[in-house]
Formats: structure tokens, C-alpha cells, sequence
């Protein structure tokens, strides 16, 4: 027994030095697989050559490293990817390089970046799934190239880029500079500014502050709606003549004209405070041309993220946030509110209005019945949800199964 066991085991010896034997003459075939499988995977997916072979190739697709971005064996992803969204793009291109300034475009922030690129190969630079403005105005309006009267010329070629970064920038609109230099890197002319309704000296302002940057229907592609006194030429009206057109001071100015406005004012938390500019008013409104009927200076979230810039921050950070977060007004008061935090509806503004009716009627009570035992006060939907953002999935501030409640119901 003893012998046939010992003859045994050298069988299994002399087997097992042939296989790493045989498994080294193979070995430099099997490393030039690994890195380059392309020939092997088109045996199946022959197909494929189509999506493989045009102008602009994906680095891996060329080098044949399909493997670096599908598993050839097994994956809970389609296509057998290891992983889904922007984050298998972000193995290969650093997101800190150039994706991740302030204001970082809504595709890449939430890793759609097939929303735009093509995976393998393209037509086109930058593996960019439709040429030139055609990738832009997928997604975005036509900003009035075909429908306004007068167009910006770089709008009217298709040449998006040459004021936007398509993937994040440090300014509002993903502008590639400033709005102020933007400008003057084209219009760089200084004196009075050509057309019948601008007068003042142009040397360093903000062109937009008058200017569509796209479209409009009004010559000198002047915004849509003009503060009465700018279009009728009246500047006096809001500056001091012989003092360089200096701005009188203080929201007096505006309560002048706009005087049952103030009414909007005078409330426990009022937004009547300095900001950023002397005359409050103008922390928020156009004085000259806007392309909003209530004169704003931008799009309502650029507006108030020019204070709020925590908030946007958070927002951005959140991974769950409540739809439409960008429509501040809709929650909130502009001007002054006797709720916290401007809310239109107090602490209900969920449920009080078209949102949210039935909220509070069939689920966890709301109202100043119920009591929050933490801060002795009536429970409201915030108590449970966060709106401008929250870990967790319906923007809940704890864990839908037990963590929310023990938050309030300790165990």
C-alpha cells in the first residue's frame, strides 16, 4: 500500500511540473492576449466592427483593451460592465481635472457622460455623439437661433464652446471666463457703446447686464423686457448727473416709483438687507434689461445662490434632492415672509399647496397637534425630509426603516 501510495504522489509530481512546464512556454502568448483582446472578442461580436472603426477612436478601443472597461466573464451590469454611470469613466479620467470646479455641468454631476460621448468611436472629436451645437441643443433650447430676429453670430455658427466649458467652470453658465472679460475678449472697443438706448460709458461693465449673450427680437440684441426709465433715456431718474452717472444710494430709490412694494417688505424676515450691492433692489433686479418680466438680473437659482452659496454647495453634494430644487420661488418668498426660512406656506408649504395635498393626512401627522420631542416644536414635513438634499433615497434625514424613527422614537 505503502509503495503504490509513493508511486502515486511522483505521478502527481512529474504531472503537475509538465503543466507549469507547458503553462511557461505558453506564458509570453497569453500576456499578449491580456493586452490585447480585440481580435478575440470580435470572434463573437463581429458586429461590433461597425461601432469600433470610425474618424475618432476610444484610447482603449484602439489598443484593443476591451477589457478595461467590460468583464469577460461575469458582471450585475449590463453590458458586462463592472460598473455603471460616470464612475467607470472616472477609472481613466481624473475628475479633478477640469470636472470638478464650482459649477460642474448636470450630465457629469451625475455620471452621464454617454448623455453626450460616444463609447467606442465617433464621426466625431471627442467621441461627441452629434457635431458642434447639434451635441448642445439636444438637451438645451434652441435659444432663439432660428426664431429671434437678431442672433449672436458665434450662437448663430454653432460655436457653443467658445463661451462655455461643457464640463464644469468656476463661473455661473459654465463660462470660460468671467462674463466682464468674456466679453471684452471679443469687444474689446472702449467709449460710448454704438445703438440708440445705451449712452453711458461702456469701459468695463457687464455686458449682459443689457445684452442677450444668444438671441432677441430688439436690435443691438438688447434684452427683452427694459427698466422704463433706461429705455426712455431718463437716466437721471436713478443717477446723480455730473457725478461720473453715479448710482443715488439706498432702496428709497426703488420705493420712488414701486412704492406698494414695500408692503412685501415689512416682515419678520425680510430680504430688505445690503447684500452685495448698496440698494438691495439691485442685489436681485436688473436696473437697465432683463430678459424676465420682473427685471431678475439672472435665472432665479444664479440669483439667489449670489447670497446663498452654502445652499448651492450642499445641493450639489446631496445625493438625493428634491425635483426642481432650481425653482426657489415656488417654496420660497422673495421679498419677506413670517415663516422660517421665507417659506411661502410656513412649515407645511409641502402639503398647503398643489405639491403635495394629501401629505400629513394619510401618513405620519403633521400640525401643531404633533410634537416633535426633540425641539418642542409642531412637526412639519421637514422634520422628517431635507428638500435641498439628504443621504438618503426621498430626501429623508435618516434611514427610511428605523433610523428616521429612532430619531424621534428612542428605543
Amino acid at each position: 500500500m505503502r509503495s503504490s501510495y509513493k508511486i502515486q504522489s511522483a505521478l502527481y509530481a512529474a504531472f503537475a511540473l509538465v503543466f507549469v512546464f507547458l503553462i511557461g512556454l505558453g506564458s509570453s502568448d497569453a500576456a499578449e492576449t491580456v493586452k490585447n483582446t480585440k481580435g478575440l472578442c470580435l470572434e463573437c461580436h463581429a458586429k461590433a466592427k461597425d461601432i469600433l472603426n470610425k474618424a475618432v477612436t476610444h484610447k482603449p478601443v484602439r489598443d484593443g483593451k476591451c477589457t478595461a472597461c467590460h468583464n469577460p466573464h461575469a458582471s450585475k451590469h449590463s453590458g458586462l460592465l463592472p460598473e455603471t454611470g460616470g464612475r467607470i469613466c472616472f477609472n481613466c479620467h481624473d475628475v479633478s481635472k477640469g470636472f470638478s470646479s464650482r459649477v460642474v455641468h448636470s450630465p457629469v454631476r451625475e455620471g452621464k457622460c454617454l448623455a453626450c460621448h460616444d463609447v467606442h468611436s465617433s464621426a466625431n472629436a471627442g467621441l461627441m455623439k452629434e457635431a458642434g451645437a447639434k451635441a448642445c441643443l439636444s438637451c438645451h433650447p434652441d435659444e432663439g437661433s432660428k426664431t429671434k430676429k437678431y442672433v449672436h453670430p458665434e450662437v448663430k455658427k454653432g460655436n457653443c464652446l467658445t463661451c462655455h466649458n461643457p464640463h464644469s467652470s468656476a463661473n455661473d453658465g459654465l463660462l470660460i471666463k468671467d462674463r466682464k472679460a468674456l466679453c471684452a475678449s471679443c469687444h474689446n472697443g472702449s467709449g460710448k457703446a454704438a445703438g440708440k438706448r445705451c449712452v453711458y460709458e461702456t469701459t468695463g461693465a457687464d455686458c449682459a447686464a443689457c445684452h442677450s449673450p444668444h438671441s432677441s427680437d430688439s436690435k443691438g440684441i438688447l434684452k427683452a423686457v427694459l427698466h422704463k426709465p433706461f429705455e426712455e433715456k431718463r437716466c437721471s431718474v436713478c443717477h446723480e448727473n455730473g457725478a461720473g452717472y453715479k448710482v443715488k444710494a439706498g432702496a428709497g430709490l426703488c420705493i420712488d416709483c414701486h412704492k406698494t412694494t414695500m408692503d412685501s417688505f415689512n416682515k419678520i424676515n425680510s430680504h430688505l438687507t445690503p447684500g452685495i450691492d448698496k440698494n438691495p433692489c439691485a442685489n436681485c433686479h436688473a436696473p437697465h434689461a432683463s430678459d424676465d418680466k420682473r427685471l431678475m438680473k439672472d435665472k432665479t437659482p444664479r440669483v439667489c445662490y449670489r447670497c446663498h452659496a452654502d445652499t448651492r454647495e450642499y445641493v450639489a453634494k446631496s445625493a438625493h434632492t428634491h425635483p426642481e430644487i432650481d425653482r426657489c420661488s415656488d417654496c420660497h418668498e422673495s421679498h419677506g415672509s413670517n415663516n422660517r426660512y421665507f417659506l411661502s406656506g410656513g412649515g407645511n408649504v409641502c402639503s398647503s399647496g398643489k405639491c403635495h395635498p394629501t401629505q400629513g393626512t394619510f401618513t405620519h401627522p403633521v400640525g401643531d397637534k404633533v410634537i416633535d420631542p426633540r425641539s418642542k416644536t409642531a412637526m412639519d414635513c421637514a422634520t422628517c425630509h431635507n428638500p435641498m438634499g439628504a443621504p438618503e433615497e426621498f430626501h429623508l434625514r435618516g434611514e427610511k426603516d428605523t433610523g428616521l424613527c429612532v430619531l424621534c422614537h428612542q428605543v
